[in-house]
């Protein structure tokens, strides 16, 4: 082996050093994405479904006061996240039911829904972008103009997920959403 490959194991010939280094580059490559697909995915869960659980966390909170059990609180809150999932589950029913009986009211849930689901999580995104700007050029035109990007990015993001002009229902939210469907009567 060549002075120049120190971490060469002994009697190794160069084409098999060159070969075990281009397999430990690869899967170094993939842990990397592995490491970053896994933290996009918690950054997502947290700007999508972070403000229903502070918001649950609040209600809980509330309801139980100050001295409350920590377990006693995650169990609370993970109860009112849940419905309020199912408030927005039922809207969207109620919006899919509208659309098929042709109403005009559709626009109403609709709007609940974009504005509670998309518009509000985006203005937190929004809020957030000029944080990473030193103090000094939060107020320059770019960062005003990228923190806007960030929002509109994420407001067609969150609109791509939660699908609300579709037939489409988590399964743990269906019995929600099929009572908003059939919260409208059927056109006769």
């Amino acid at each position: 082996m060549a002075w120049n490959n120190p971490d060469a194991y002994p009697g190794e010939s160069e084409s098999e050093y060159e070969l075990r280094k281009n397999k430990e580059s690869e899967s170094s490559i993939g842990l990397l994405f592995m490491i970053l697909n896994f933290s996009f995915l918690i950054l997502k869960i947290a700007a999508l479904y972070g403000l229903f659980f502070y918001a649950g966390f609040l209600i809980s909170e509330n309801i139980l006061g100050e001295g409350a059990d920590k377990t006693e609180l995650i169990i609370y809150t993970i109860i009112f996240t849940y419905f309020i999932f199912c408030i927005i589950y039922f809207l969207k029913g109620m919006n899919i039911a509208l659309r098929a009986k042709k109403s005009k009211l559709w626009i109403l849930p609709w709007t609940i829904c974009i504005i509670v689901c998309c518009i509000v999580p985006a203005f937190l995104i929004k809020s957030l972008v000029p944080g990473l700007f030193s103090f000094h050029t939060r107020d320059r035109y770019y960062v005003i103009g990228l923190s806007w990007i960030a929002f509109f990015l994420f407001s067609l993001y969150t609109y791509s997920l939660y699908k609300f002009n579709l037939d489409i229902v988590p399964k743990i939210f269906s019995w929600s959403y099929y009572l908003g469907v059939k919260s409208i009567p059927k056109k006769k």
